[in-house]
C-alpha cells in the first residue's frame, strides 16, 4: 500500500479532532475524504503531510514509516515523499511560472538540466507549456491552480495530497479542472488523497470515498456504494441530495405503509431524481407543489407531503399550487437509522 494510516488520534487541548482513524490507499487509487466542516478530513490530510503531529497512531508513505507514536518516529514534511496542492494554491507572486514549479527541485539540489526537463514536462501535462516565463501575478485562478498541480507533481512524489483545490474556482471551471485532475492522476498512477466537502467532486473523482463525521470514518466504499446504500441518514445527506420521511416500522405518521428496502424505525430516504410526478408505482403519495424552479434541463420542485417538504427533479412542468401524486419504486426507498 502507498498510504497506510492506523489508529490515528489528533487532539487540540481536550478536544479530539481525529479519533482512531484507519485506512489504506493503494498505488494509483484516488480516495476522497468527504464531510462537513470540522469533521477532521483536513486535519487527517495534514497529519499525512507532516504539517500536524498526531498524539497517537501510525502512518507510512510508499512503504516508508513517517510517523509511529509507539516508536517515536516523526519524519519532517520535507522528508516525506509527497506532492501537495493547497486550497489557496500558495503561488509565490515574485516568481515566474517556471520558477514556481521548479522550486521543489531546487531545494532538492537537482541538476539544472534535470530541472529544465522536469518542469517543461510538468507544465505540458497541465496545459501551461506556453506560460513558463509569465509572471504568476498575470495568471487567472484556474491557471494558478494548474501551476500548483504542476509544482506538486514535478518531483514525481509517491503520493499526491489535495486540500479542497477547486473551492476558489467558478462552477464551470471547477467542472473542467476536476476532469483534468482525474485524467492526470490516472496518468501518474500515484496514490492520492483528495479532501472535499463537495459531493459532486467526491462522486466523480474517487475510486473510494471515506465519509467522515466527528473525527471518525462513518462509511467507506465506492461512490456507487456510499450513494446507493448509505449506512444512515447522515451519510445519505452528505453524499447526495436526499429526502427523508419519518417512519415507524416502515409506516408514515399518517398510517401509510411504505414498500421499501429495509425495515424498522428511522427515516425513509428517497433521492430527488427517483421521485416521479404522476403515474403509479410501488409507492404513491399525494402532495402539493409549493415551489418550482427552472434549472435549464429540468425543474426542481418542493412538494408538501403532509408535514414534510420533498425535493423533486423532473422534466415535467407543473404549476405551483397544483395537487400531484408522487410515485417511487420500493427499490428507491431505503429505511435508514435517523442521525
Amino acid at each position: 500500500m502507498s498510504i497506510v494510516v492506523r489508529d490515528l488520534v489528533k487532539r487540540y487541548g481536550e478536544k479530539t479532532i481525529i479519533d482512531r482513524v484507519s485506512f489504506e490507499i493503494a498505488e494509483g487509487e484516488l480516495v476522497s475524504l468527504l464531510g462537513p466542516s470540522g469533521c477532521g478530513k483536513t486535519t487527517t490530510l495534514r497529519c499525512i503531510a507532516g504539517l500536524e503531529t498526531p498524539e497517537e497512531g501510525f502512518i507510512s508513505i510508499g512503504g516508508e514509516v513517517v510517523f509511529d507514536s509507539a516508536k517515536g518516529i516523526a519524519v519532517e514534511p520535507y522528508h516525506r515523499d509527497i506532492g501537495m496542492v493547497f486550497q489557496s494554491y500558495a503561488i509565490w507572486p515574485h516568481m515566474t511560472v517556471f520558477e514556481n514549479v521548479a522550486f521543489p527541485l531546487r531545494i532538492r539540489r537537482r541538476p539544472a538540466a534535470d530541472i529544465q526537463q522536469r518542469v517543461t514536462r510538468a507544465l505540458e501535462m497541465v496545459g501551461l507549456g506556453d506560460f513558463r516565463d509569465r509572471s504568476s501575478q498575470q495568471l487567472s485562478g484556474g491557471q494558478q491552480q494548474r501551476v500548483a498541480v504542476a509544482r506538486a507533481i514535478v518531483h514525481a512524489p509517491a503520493v499526491l495530497l489535495f486540500d479542497e483545490p477547486l473551492s476558489n474556482l467558478d462552477a464551470k471551471l471547477r467542472d473542467q479542472t476536476r476532469a483534468e485532475i482525474r485524467k492526470l492522476q490516472r496518468e501518474l498512477n500515484v496514490a492520492t488523497v483528495y479532501v472535499t466537502h463537495d459531493q459532486a467532486e467526491a462522486l466523480s473523482l474517487s475510486d473510494r470515498i471515506l465519509v467522515m463525521h466527528g473525527g471518525t470514518i462513518r462509511q467507506q466504499g465506492t461512490p456507487a456504494e456510499v450513494y446507493g446504500t448509505p449506512v444512515d441518514s447522515f451519510v445519505a445527506d452528505v453524499v447526495g441530495a436526499a429526502n427523508f420521511l419519518p417512519v415507524t416500522g416502515g409506516t408514515l405518521p399518517d398510517g401509510t405503509v411504505l414498500r421499501a428496502t429495509g425495515s424498522g424505525d428511522g427515516v425513509a430516504m428517497i433521492r430527488p431524481d427517483r421521485l416521479f410526478i404522476g403515474g403509479t408505482s410501488d409507492n404513491n403519495l399525494n402532495g402539493t407543489i409549493r415551489q418550482r424552479l427552472y434549472l435549464g434541463g429540468h425543474y426542481e420542485y418542493l412538494v408538501a407531503v403532509g408535514p414534510s417538504l420533498l425535493r423533486v427533479l423532473s422534466s415535467v412542468m407543473v404549476a405551483e399550487g397544483a395537487a400531484v401524486t408522487l410515485s417511487f419504486a420500493a427499490a428507491d426507498c431505503i429505511i435508514l437509522p435517523a442521525t
